[in-house]
C-alpha cells in the first residue's frame, strides 16, 4: 500500500525530472529511489515513470498521480500546521453558573481569544458545588461561583457582591413601593426556580433568618425563563442585578430590594498556577471597568461595590 514518503518521492522525482537530481534533493542514494518508486508502481499495478536518457517520462496512470499527489500532499501539510495550535496553545476549562456565563463572562472569554495564549472551554451547571466537584475531579481549571466559602486546594477571589433585584409585572401594584419591602415581596405570589439551584439557595436563607414562609405558586426548571411567567402576571420574582441590568421587556418593572443583605457574592475559584493569569485577564474585562473592580491584597477581604442603580431603573 503507498504511503506519503512514496507520493513525496515521485513527486519530487517528476518536478525534478531527473532520478539523480531527486536522489540528491531527497538525501537518499539512487537505488534506494528506485526501488521506493519500482514498490510504489507494484503496489498501484501500474507503470507510473518511463526513464530515458534525457531524464522521466510520466505515462497516463503517472500523470493521473500527480495531479492527485500534489493535492494531497498540500492538504496534508495545511493539516499538519493546523494542528499546531492544538500542540502549542494549551486548553483552560472554565466553568460558570448560568447567569455569570450569559451576563459576566463575555469580557473575560474575549481576552483570552484575543490573547490566543489558550483554548477555551466552557461548562455551565446550576450549582457551586457542581462547578466545585469537576474542580477536584480535575476537569476544570477556574470555575466562576457565588457565595463560595472556600477550599484548601484552590484560591479564590471575591469578584463583587451583586444584589438581588425584585421583577414584577408592570401592572402590579407593588411597582410604585421604591426601595421594596422585602418582607412585602414575600407575601407576593412568587415564581422562583426549582433546587438545586444557586439562587433558589440565597432565597431560602434570608427567608430563614428573617423567619419568613414565602408565598411560592410557581416552580422553574432553570431552562425556563421567569421572565416570561412575571410578564404574564403568575407572579413576581427576583434576578441578580447582572441579569436586571439586561432587562428590556416594558412589561416588567424592576425595583431595588431594602435588604442590603439579601445579595451574592461572585466568586472565580482556580488552580493556583494560573493566579498571575486569572489577576492579569479580570482587572482587564470590560465589566469590572463598568463597576470600577479593586481587588484587595488579601484575597480573602471581599471588595465592596455594587451596581450602577441609575443604569437599570
Amino acid at each position: 500500500m503507498m504511503n506519503l514518503q512514496q507520493l513525496k518521492y515521485f513527486l519530487t522525482t517528476v518536478e525534478l525530472g531527473s532520478l539523480n537530481k531527486a536522489a540528491k534533493a531527497l538525501y537518499i542514494s539512487q537505488p534506494a529511489l528506485t526501488k521506493q518508486l519500482a514498490r510504489l508502481e507494484r503496489d498501484l499495478g501500474c507503470r507510473l515513470l518511463i526513464r530515458k536518457t534525457t531524464g522521466i517520462e510520466l505515462t497516463d496512470a503517472g500523470g493521473y498521480l500527480y495531479e492527485k499527489a500534489c493535492s494531497i500532499l498540500q492538504q496534508v501539510q495545511q493539516t499538519v500546521e493546523g494542528m499546531k495550535q492544538y500542540a502549542q496553545t494549551p486548553q483552560l476549562r472554565i466553568g460558570a453558573l448560568p447567569s455569570l456565563a450569559s451576563y459576566y463572562l463575555s469580557g473575560f472569554i474575549h481576552k483570552l481569544e484575543d490573547s490566543k495564549e489558550f483554548r477555551v472551554d466552557i461548562t455551565i451547571l446550576d450549582t457551586t458545588r457542581e462547578l466545585i466537584s469537576m474542580m477536584e475531579e480535575d476537569r476544570l481549571d477556574l470555575a466562576f461561583v457565588q457565595d463560595f466559602a472556600g477550599h484548601d486546594r484552590f484560591h479564590t477571589i471575591h469578584l463583587f457582591i451583586d444584589p438581588y433585584i425584585a421583577i414584577l409585572p408592570a401592572s402590579h401594584p407593588l411597582v410604585r413601593e421604591t426601595p421594596l419591602s422585602f418582607q412585602r415581596l414575600v407575601k407576593e405570589k412568587m415564581v422562583i426556580y426549582k433546587d438545586p439551584c444557586d439562587i433558589r439557595t440565597s432565597f431560602r436563607r434570608h427567608c430563614n433568618e428573617l423567619g419568613i414562609e414565602p408565598s411560592t405558586v410557581l416552580e422553574l426548571d432553570f431552562n425556563d425563563s421567569i421572565l416570561t411567567f412575571v410578564s404574564k402576571g403568575y407572579g413576581v420574582s427576583f434576578v441578580p442585578s447582572l441579569v436586571a441590568e439586561h432587562m428590556y421587556d416594558p412589561s416588567i418593572v424592576v425595583r431595588e430590594i431594602e435588604i442590603d443583605s439579601f445579595s451574592r457574592t461572585v466568586d472565580v475559584v482556580f488552580q493556583s498556577k494560573f493566579e498571575p493569569y486569572i489577576h492579569q485577564l479580570l482587572h482587564s474585562t470590560e465589566h469590572e471597568k463598568r463597576h470600577k473592580v479593586g481587588f484587595a491584597e488579601d484575597s480573602n477581604q471581599r471588595p465592596e461595590y455594587y451596581l450602577l442603580k441609575n443604569k437599570i431603573y
